[in-house]
Order: C-alpha cells, then structure tokens, then sequence
C-alpha cells in the first residue's frame, strides 16, 4: 500500500509545497516552490550505521543537479533528516525558483524548507493507516 499526503509551509512566493508518497521500504517526496516550481534535483539517502559506533543511523546520500539548479540547499538536509528519522530509503526531488533572489529571499527558502521537513517528519511519524481504518 502507499500512503500519501501533502504538507506546505510559507507565504506567498516563499511557500514551498509536499507530496510525500510512503511505500513499505522507502520514502519519495516532491517539493516545489517560489514563482515557478519544477525540477532542479534529485536526492536519494540511504541510511547505514552511523561511523561513530554509537549504534545511532546515519545515512549515505547521492545527488542529482540540473546544472545550475540550487535546489539540493533544501533538498539534501530534507532527505538526509528524513532518512534518519524514519531509517529508510528517502527521494527528494525538489525545484524551487525565485526570480533574482536575493541571499535573504534564499535564507527565508532554506529556514522554510526546515520547517517543512520538521513538518512532513512528524506526519511520517504517526502510525501508518491500516485496512481497518474507518477511512479507507
């Protein structure tokens, strides 16, 4: 079965929408945003013991960017983050665009992003749907 659903967080052309898509052994999220939302990159992270030994999860990450696409500044730490809250296989494609942002329009993306990802994990967190839901 596949669970999914949608998060959002920001105002105006500083909102950055979810479609979180959860599968039985991985995660797959599409973020878009700003004035035009599209595709920019592609994050896969897989966890793996962390290197400290402390037995706590740590993950590998793998990166795909569209040459000249910044969107791996929101989408990493959101996979990254992701992957070691829920310890499974996380893809984040992300696009985000904002004419001639300015550093402090870029900051207010990446502490949105954040959010977001603290967002979507909390959701994730809650205990899956089952067949005997009254929902389905």
């Amino acid at each position: 079965m596949i669970e999914m659903f949608f998060e959002r967080y920001g105002k105006a052309k500083f909102c950055l929408q979810a479609v979180v898509a959860r599968s039985e052994d991985g995660i797959n999220v599409y973020v878009g945003g700003g004035e035009k939302p599209h595709i920019g990159t592609v994050v896969l992270s897989q966890p793996r013991p962390s290197l400290k030994g402390d037995g706590s999860i740590s993950c590998t990450t793998s990166v795909i960017n569209i040459p000249g696409h910044m969107d791996d500044i929101v989408a990493v730490p959101m996979a990254e983050e992701i992957c070691k809250r829920m310890n499974c296989a996380v893809v984040v494609t992300c696009g985000i665009h904002v004419d001639d942002a300015a550093k402090e329009e870029i900051d207010e993306l990446i502490r949105n992003g954040r959010e977001l990802t603290r967002i979507i994990a909390k959701s994730l967190e809650k205990p899956k749907k089952t067949s005997a839901d009254p929902k389905d």
